[in-house]
């Protein structure tokens, strides 16, 4: 009885409670969490080092973190100094030579890395003292050996070598130079030229100009005690020298005068980068600050924002389109969304792009977008308190900004307190579409002419036409009448002609040739053995051992490394057995190759000849010799271009055979060089076995 008089009174409790939850309606947000930032410990030494001090005793991990605050600097004809400082810093010092170095750091765990104007250092508590020893140790006495710099000088070469045609990296560098001229640290970029000017002592001078403690900041965080690291600190660093140079002006960067597009003609690129981007004056001290942040969340800040849920989710134009909001102190903030996307729906893309900031604009968000938005700065504000460094790089933030004392301490509620209307009067405001750039860097013959019909906002815009180095350049002629007589069977007998003649490359039934790479340091051998009977025969060596083999043998094939051998599938054999040919041309089907058109390949017109949907080989005009080749492949849902440049034609029995090839992984390009070539070996069976 008494349990049933109890579920009774149960009910009356909970039913009116349930009546009062309508679970049709969001939740009305709380209140925005309390932010109580515990104030960094910090001291000063004589020399301007200002430090920092976060003691967190829950692991035993402690970690230092060195910035000095220096407005940019343009580089001009020795661009690629500060990158060579920042390669060369942590190499050892004046004290310990550069093994050494190297292998205590791994002896004690630690993590080291270095910059033009930074050093980092982490480990265990037990060890740190040590390790902070050893960071201000190469960061103050840098040794600045000579090998060292030419070392770094050609990996950096080696760099600027590799994304010489890539399509994202061409994007990146126009991008900046338009926007804030070639004249602006943010707008110049590192070439070989400017590198080959960079001496030793450039990059000395540069960082006895820089590298100085007046407006330097160490933030230590971690297991550690203040009074033994301020100790510790100051004998580290008290003699340490120099004052901050002044800094030099640079120019305003500048919006266009219209909303304009900006072309990028690359021939090899199967997909186009499209942005739009301009500058506007919206700053991080500034009250609009947070409802611009909020704005481009909605735009273009994730998975669920509108330019994702466009050009991807509905359209499926792109895997991914955002969009960025970038302060900086030292210069106009700025705004970009952008996508990757198929060469096919660039100007369609183009419309979406402009048509979703236009759009974001004149109408008022919905209440769940921004509520949406919010939720997201609030859990990602919230989880970074949870890392001690967000408490030192907030402070250090504060004072390197001229942020206000409580930013931090105020920004869920600034974040919460943003509304509808703000968005809507930000967007109009600071979001400079009337005299935006957009850029499109990608195939021109394929993109080109639907984007100059392209109207976003309601007639055509007008196209300025850049190299991949931002030089003007004028619109690219793809309608250049070819010579007359000129076909793919023409040049294929060109090219046949220029070798040596078709008759000589016919004679030839098998090759041999060893060529050599160098790739991070170490050198690989590459040996080849090809016949006219399907054969071939394909090792890469290193130190003498095998590392990887390709063999095929007429109607089977397979791969192998590390001892482990698997058996080509149907298509691969097909595309291996089609590669076996001494002379490529000598496979081709005269009725399934057809000739594109006239290209540009690194500043030389060539043929360009399709012999597949998915290749094409490259004959420049003057020599008639194969120059590249082009190959687009799907790997894990993206298309990328394979490509392989040819050149150091020489002569091998009256024949003429390329005896350097420049190879495409990705960023990554290296040199096989070939060192022997001989011609009608005979093999044995057993070396396709």
């Amino acid at each position: 009885m008494k349990k049933v008089l109890y579920f009774a009174m149960l009910l009356l409790v909970i039913s009116p409670l349930k009546a009062q939850i309508d679970r049709s309606k969001q939740p009305e947000p709380g209140p925005a969490p309390e932010i109580n930032l515990e104030e960094p410990q910090e001291f000063s030494l004589k020399n301007g080092l200002r430090v920092l001090v976060v003691e967190n005793h829950k692991l035993p991990r402690a970690s230092a973190n060195l910035n000095i605050d220096i407005a940019p600097i343009f580089e001009g004809e020795l661009a690629g100094a500060n990158a060579l400082l920042s390669s060369m810093l942590g190499k050892g010092s004046q004290s310990i030579e550069k093994d050494a170095f190297e292998e205590e750091v791994d002896y004690l765990g630690a993590r080291l890395s270095f910059g033009s104007s930074s050093a980092f250092a982490s480990s265990l508590s037990r060890y740190f003292p040590r390790v902070l020893e050893l960071m201000a140790d190469a960061a103050l006495n840098p040794n600045f050996l000579p090998e060292e710099f030419d070392k770094e000088k050609e990996k950096l070469m080696e760099g600027i070598k590799s994304d010489e045609n890539s399509v994202p990296a061409a994007a990146r560098r126009v991008e900046s130079l338009i926007t804030y001229g070639k004249n602006h640290p943010y707008g110049e970029y590192i070439s070989e030229g400017s590198v080959n000017n960079v001496q030793l002592a450039d990059v000395k001078n540069y960082y006895a100009k820089n590298f100085n403690p007046e407006n330097a900041y160490l933030i230590i965080i971690g297991d550690v005690d203040f009074a033994t690291v301020k100790k510790q600190v100051t004998k580290l660093f008290k003699n340490w020298k120099g004052k901050a140079s002044e800094a030099i002006p640079f120019p305003a960067a500048k919006n266009a005068e219209a909303l304009e597009i900006n072309f990028v003609d690359m021939p090899n690129a199967v997909q186009s980068e499209v942005s739009v981007d301009f500058t506007t004056e919206v700053k991080k001290t500034d009250a609009d600050y947070f409802p611009t942040l909020l704005a481009n969340a909605i735009l273009g800040g994730g998975g669920q924002a509108r330019l994702f849920l466009n050009l991807r989710e509905d359209k499926g134009y792109t895997y991914g389109s955002y969009s960025s909001f970038r302060t900086d102190k030292n210069t106009r903030s700025r705004i970009r969304a952008y996508a990757s996307v198929r060469n096919a729906v660039t100007d369609s893309s183009v419309v979406e792009l402009v048509k979703e900031i236009k759009k974001i604009q004149e109408l008022p968000v919905s209440q769940e977008e921004l509520d949406q938005a919010k939720a997201k700065y609030v859990g990602d504000f919230v989880l970074a308190l949870e890392r001690p460094s967000t408490i030192a790089r907030y402070a250090l933030s504060i004072l390197t900004e001229g942020l206000p004392a409580d930013f931090y301490t105020t920004y869920l509620q600034k974040i919460n307190a943003v509304s509808i209307e703000d968005i809507q009067r930000v967007t109009q405001k600071y979001f400079h579409l009337d005299r935006a750039r957009i850029f499109v860097t990608g195939k021109g013959s394929e993109v080109l002419e639907n984007l100059e019909k392209t109207a976003p906002l309601g007639s055509p815009l007008s196209i300025r036409f850049f190299d991949k180095y931002g030089n003007d350049a004028e619109r690219p002629n793809y309608d250049a009448a070819l010579p007359e007589g000129v076909n793919a069977i023409s040049v294929i007998a060109s090219y046949f002609d220029a070798i040596g003649g078709r008759e000589k490359a016919e004679s030839i039934r098998s090759k041999r040739e060893v060529a050599n790479a160098s790739m991070q340091g170490m050198t690989l051998e590459i040996e080849s053995k090809k016949t006219n009977q399907q054969q071939s025969f394909l090792a890469v060596k290193m130190m003498g051992n095998t590392m990887q083999k390709m063999v095929v043998n007429k109607d089977k094939g397979y791969n192998e490394a590390q001892g482990q051998r698997m058996p080509m599938g149907e298509e691969q054999l097909a595309a291996a057995i089609a590669d076996t040919a001494v002379f490529a041309e000598l496979a081709l089907d005269p009725a399934t190759i057809s000739l594109a058109g006239v290209v540009d390949v690194n500043g030389v017109k060539a043929y360009e000849l399709k012999v597949s949907d998915t290749k094409s080989y490259f004959y420049a005009v003057d020599s008639h010799l194969k120059i590249k080749i082009s190959e687009t492949q799907e790997m894990q849902g993206n298309t990328i271009t394979q490509e392989t440049l040819i050149a150091d034609y020489k002569a091998v029995d009256g024949l003429l055979f390329p005896h350097k090839v420049t190879q495409s992984f990705g960023p990554q390009k290296i040199d096989f060089i070939t060192s022997s070539i001989e011609l009608n070996v005979d093999f044995a069976e057993e070396d396709f076995q």
